[in-house]
């Protein structure tokens, strides 16, 4: 004697018996994708494929007035954030000659703030002067340390640095 079972629907029956194609429109609006942010690996991305295309787009300058004229600058954490350095890690490629000093600071505060110490601003960069370290940092591969060609760098921006 065997035992005969009975087929019983499933909670998912009616969904495995319905026509999908539908789903499948490609003028749909639906998201093909899982979750709200769109894959990096795919042609028609939206999301940039490299971090320097869309850097400046979601970075923080200040304005301050240089002869009369508003001017956008980037403080040296913007810079380095920008970079993904830190901002002492920028201070030192100033210290060692890899890129020029900044051109321009903030006011300096008032009054002696350590004692035996000068106050000075903070330094600021230019647009042209960030979007120059962006594309300088990518050409000459100084994120990978095995390939940097520093002797490059520092010679590309000693003579294009953008003021």
């Amino acid at each position: 004697m065997g035992i005969q079972t009975m087929k019983q629907p499933t909670y998912f029956q009616h969904l495995m018996e319905r026509d999908h194609s539908d789903l499948l429109d490609d003028e749909s609006e639906e998201l093909d994708y899982p979750g709200s942010t769109p894959p990096r690996n795919r042609e028609d991305s939206p999301i940039p494929k490299s971090r320097f295309d869309s850097a400046l787009s979601d970075a923080k300058p200040k304005y301050y007035k240089v002869h009369g004229e508003l001017r956008e600058f980037f403080p040296i954490g913007e810079l380095a954030r920008l970079l993904h350095r830190k901002a002492v890690t920028i201070r030192m490629w100033e210290r060692n000659g890899w890129i020029p000093h900044a051109n321009y600071r903030t006011p300096a505060p008032k009054g002696e703030q350590i004692p035996g110490v000068v106050p000075k601003g903070r330094r600021l960069y230019s647009r042209e002067q960030v979007e120059f370290l962006l594309t300088a940092v990518e050409r000459f591969n100084l994120d990978n340390q095995r390939e940097a060609d520093w002797n490059g760098f520092k010679k590309h921006t000693a003579t294009n640095w953008p003021v």
